[in-house]
């Protein structure tokens, strides 16, 4: 069975996305070397990577494209190789990489995408490439936004995607250099340059989260809701986000301190002054640096362990691997000892260096 490819359409009234215009954004997010373009096949990636060919000629930069086969569609092999005769055509360095762990039922889009990001990095450290190039849209924004809307989320989770993050605190870059753009615009671009597309039949299929969210974002957009006001929205609580970063920084920088090899010291009263809010970025910022782990703390398990801290009522607490402990004016954090010891010299040269909050934004 051939792949389904789909002819792009020219939007008339869509704006249009340009050479230059994505050149502007990208030197603006800091990529000035050599950059790896996370390809799918799909109208977004598709346009990401003839962009950033473009954009990588004109810079004299090097750029590889890299898709991963999750192995999760009858195609996905047929796809994989129509991209690659493509990539051939278009003189554009191509690797290819596959999903080996098997992907459950349950959370399958999640589950895929921490794979497929693993994958990306562990290429681009390999390589020694900075800069991990995604296609993520102002579509993908808003019903990131909607999505987490719906599960409660906070001003941090509203904020939706960041057009610079850093993978799990490494040293590579994921840039999203699209966010401002929707997805008809991307289509647009293609239909420009008269490139098909891979068709993706998982977009439509109901059982995943996000298939939903994408059904109620166009509902909304039909009744008048219009995608530039939910954007100035995302960009206010961009906005606040970044104070409130700002913040705890500054709470982090005055209240922590190295406590020893494995041990970080949190002053229990300048704790207590701070907002609620910068509490929570706190423990849960700690949590994850001294417990070394991905998984984010529940938020009622947070609260909790807040709310026992502001009224006294704390002796010691247990964390997402980490063991909270009222010492005198202190609360003394370490990892939990059935788990592998810890945080060694990493941890050390973070809490050393005067900028060490900085360090651990992505916690």
């Amino acid at each position: 069975m051939a792949v389904k490819l789909v002819k792009p359409i020219n939007y008339k009234n869509i704006e249009k996305i340009t050479d230059a215009d994505f050149e502007k954004q990208l030197k603006l997010l800091g990529v000035n070397s050599k950059f790896i373009v996370a390809l799918s096949g799909g109208p977004d990636s598709l346009a990401l990577l003839y962009l950033a060919k473009n954009f990588a000629k004109k810079n004299n930069l090097k750029f590889t494209a890299v898709s991963i086969d999750h192995n999760l569609r009858e195609d996905s092999s047929k796809e994989i190789e129509w991209i690659k005769k493509l990539m051939k055509k278009e003189k554009v360095c191509f690797v290819t990489k596959k999903v080996k762990k098997k992907i459950s039922s349950s959370n399958t889009l999640s589950k895929a995408r921490k794979h497929r990001y693993e994958l990306l990095t562990d290429v681009c450290k390999k390589n020694k490439f900075k800069y991990l190039l995604t296609a993520h849209h102002l579509d993908d924004e808003i019903e990131t936004f909607l999505m987490r809307l719906i599960r409660g989320s906070g001003i941090k989770g509203l904020s939706s995607l960041k057009p610079v993050s850093k993978h799990k605190g490494g040293e590579i870059n994921i840039i999203r250099p699209l966010l401002k753009y929707s997805k008809k615009c991307l289509i647009k671009y293609l239909a420009t340059i008269k490139q098909s597309y891979l068709y993706d039949n998982t977009n439509q299929n109901m059982k995943y989260d996000r298939s939903r969210i994408r059904g109620i974002a166009e509902n909304l957009i039909n009744e008048g809701l219009d995608k530039k006001r939910i954007l100035e929205v995302i960009q206010n609580l961009k906005k606040a986000d970044e104070a409130i970063i700002v913040s705890v920084n500054n709470y982090l920088k005055k209240s922590v301190s190295l406590g020893g090899s494995s041990t970080v010291k949190v002053k229990t009263k300048i704790f207590k002054k701070a907002p609620v809010e910068i509490q929570y970025r706190i423990i849960n910022k700690l949590c994850r640096l001294v417990g070394n782990k991905d998984k984010v703390p529940r938020s009622k398990s947070l609260q909790s362990l807040i709310d026992k801290i502001n009224t006294g009522d704390f002796r010691s607490h247990t964390l997402n691997g980490c063991i909270f402990v009222a010492k005198s004016d202190e609360i003394i954090i370490s990892k939990e000892k059935r788990r592998s010891p810890l945080l060694g010299q990493n941890f050390r040269v973070i809490l050393e260096n005067k900028d060490w909050p900085k360090l651990i934004e992505h916690y």
